[in-house]
């Protein structure tokens, strides 16, 4: 019997959207014979969510979970098609798992390429009747300089991971810096910022919004020259110099809005988050920094 190619296989996934190991499997049981393999696939019911293939996945969960030694965090967001699949006991079951084995299977560090992750997924969305797929997930692994933790909602739709640094003795304050990590995934949560420090922003990302902001002002400008012509008022236009101050304390509000250490906290508007971090640091006797985060959002880039 002839070997079963990558293609026969690729082919069958795209007909059926069964697994790699199940289609596999049909064909060397069908000797080759993809549609035969598409039939044997169909009795098994493994080939029921090619009809499903276009539906969106709009809905899902967010799990995280921290080794026992506290040294690693894994987070991961599943999705699939309504909220009552995902509220299914074996959907969390299935997720929670799967970020528990991420912590110690290095070959799980990103499950929505793991091949594994996505067979095992499979059989769950047979069963559940719906697509389903790992949207993205990552592990965060602490040295001797940092601790991390994790926040996710109570609907479990929303979380943040947040990994913190800190040049003494992390062993005595991993306690506060697990709390910051927390407190930092929690305001990350609810305002969703999408940079950690202005400085990451790339230079396109400030040049589109600062020309969004341009044109308005010109706009606000023109519209308030036009109203001083109706009533008959004189109109003083503003001066380049004054337009320029304005335009940079936008863009000094967007960063405020979307970077993370700029945010108001959520805990006192009056300080910034960077005022939060330092503050630790003024109490633990050394500086702590905000290493990196990530925040998911079922249905949210």
């Amino acid at each position: 019997m002839a070997a079963i190619t990558s293609e026969q296989v690729k082919d069958l996934r795209a007909q059926t959207g069964a697994g790699i190991m199940d289609c596999k499997s049909a064909l060397n049981e069908s000797a080759g014979d993809v549609a035969k393999a598409v039939d044997l696939l169909r009795k098994k019911g493994l080939a029921g969510l090619a009809k499903r293939a276009g539906r969106a996945m709009k809905e899902g969960i967010v799990v995280g979970r921290t080794s026992a030694d506290g040294k690693a965090c894994s987070f991961l967001e599943l999705n699939c098609e309504t909220d009552f699949v995902a509220k299914n006991p074996d959907v969390a079951a299935f997720a929670a798992g799967l970020a528990e084995e991420m912590l110690s299977d290095a070959s799980l560090a990103n499950p929505a390429e793991s091949e594994k992750a996505k067979e095992r997924l499979q059989a769950l969305a047979m069963k559940t009747g719906e697509n389903m797929q790992i949207r993205r997930g990552i592990v965060y692994r602490t040295g001797t300089d940092s601790a991390a933790n994790y926040y996710v909602h109570s609907d479990n739709r929303k979380g943040a991971i947040v990994e913190v640094g800190f040049d003494g003795n992390v062993a005595a304050a991993k306690a506060d810096l697990q709390n910051l990590a927390k407190e930092l995934a929690m305001q990350s949560v609810a305002l969703g910022p999408k940079f950690l420090r202005r400085e990451e922003v790339a230079a396109d990302v400030v040049a589109k919004e600062r020309d969004i902001y341009r044109a308005k002002m010109v706009k606000d400008e023109e519209d308030a020259k036009a109203r001083a012509a109706e009533s008959g008022k004189p109109y003083k236009a503003k001066s380049p110099e004054s337009i320029e101050k304005m335009l940079e304390g936008r863009v000094g509000k967007f960063f405020q809005e979307f970077c993370l250490l700029e945010q108001a906290s959520i805990r006192d508007s009056k300080v910034t988050v960077a005022q939060v971090v330092k503050n630790l640091s003024t109490k633990l006797g050394g500086n702590v920094t905000v290493k990196r985060f990530h925040c998911y959002l079922v249905g949210i880039e």
